[in-house]
């Protein structure tokens, strides 16, 4: 398929997931919550992934996409489309949305109902949600990554796992061509399926260490992170889905333990 019938099925498919959005609002509106909304947040992504990698316009690897509950998700954020490959293909997860998309017309009222606020209510507002075995997916990165690789990771995700006392996996999301990222057109999409590559750490403890302020742990944990999705090899690597250590918490093991949801 040439470069101009992939800019223009991208450009298909980018229009009717704005239409979907506006439809689908007024649903989200009268049910009110995120747990309530999720269902018509997830299906509607799968079915718009799904298009993308029937078109060819894109792949995704989904030997790293992890199966864990009560986790705090962070994750590198390359392209437009990374929360919907992760909310469709992660089980129960909650987005984290940017308080500038509550002034987009077509996802004002998704992020208002489906979403969890970016704000320093997030915390709050996660832990009953973490409790009941929701994860929740942050960007650390609070934006697209840059061109050079990947972005900061701020440590305001790693604070609410500190805070909630709930373990964090860490997503290395990975394009085999960069497209769709910050300050790249919808249409560009180049003339080959762009894979994305998906890889896997935790979940870890999120604990502070003795004498360890939580800010300091919060630190940590964002740096350990950043280094994973840059490919900076770490002292300790467990598969996605293991336990790495102690978790400091019986009630976060027994969280975890026999859940196998479908994808």
């Amino acid at each position: 398929m040439n470069r101009l019938a992939r800019g223009i099925l991208s450009l298909s498919l980018f229009a009717l997931f704005g239409a979907g959005a506006l439809v689908l609002s007024a649903a989200m509106l009268i049910l009110g919550r995120p747990d309530r909304c999720h269902p018509l947040l997830r299906w509607p992504w799968r079915a718009l992934l799904w298009l993308f990698e029937a078109f060819r316009l894109v792949r995704v690897d989904r030997s790293g996409i992890p199966d864990c509950r009560g986790c705090v998700v962070v994750a590198s954020h390359p392209s437009l489309i990374d929360v919907v490959i992760l909310v469709a293909l992660v089980p129960r997860v909650l987005p984290v949305a940017k308080h500038g998309l509550k002034g987009n017309p077509f996802v004002s009222l998704i992020v208002r109902n489906a979403c969890l606020p970016d704000d320093e209510t997030l915390p709050e507002v996660s832990r009953p949600y973490l409790e009941k075995g929701w994860n929740v997916l942050v960007f650390p990165e609070g934006t697209r990554s840059p061109a050079s690789g990947v972005g900061r990771f701020r440590r305001g995700a790693m604070q609410v796992a500190l805070r909630c006392g709930a373990p964090v996996v860490c997503v290395s999301l990975r394009q085999s061509r960069r497209i769709l990222g910050k300050d790249q057109k919808p249409w560009d999409m180049g003339e080959r399926t762009v894979v994305y590559s998906t890889a896997c750490k935790g979940p870890m403890p999120a604990v502070c260490g003795e004498g360890e302020s939580l800010h300091a742990a919060a630190s940590r944990l964002a740096r350990e992170m950043h280094d994973f999705c840059r490919g900076v090899p770490s002292a300790v690597q467990a598969p996605c889905g293991q336990q790495e250590g102690d978790l400091g918490s019986t009630a976060l093991q027994d969280r975890h333990a026999g859940y196998s949801p479908g994808k």
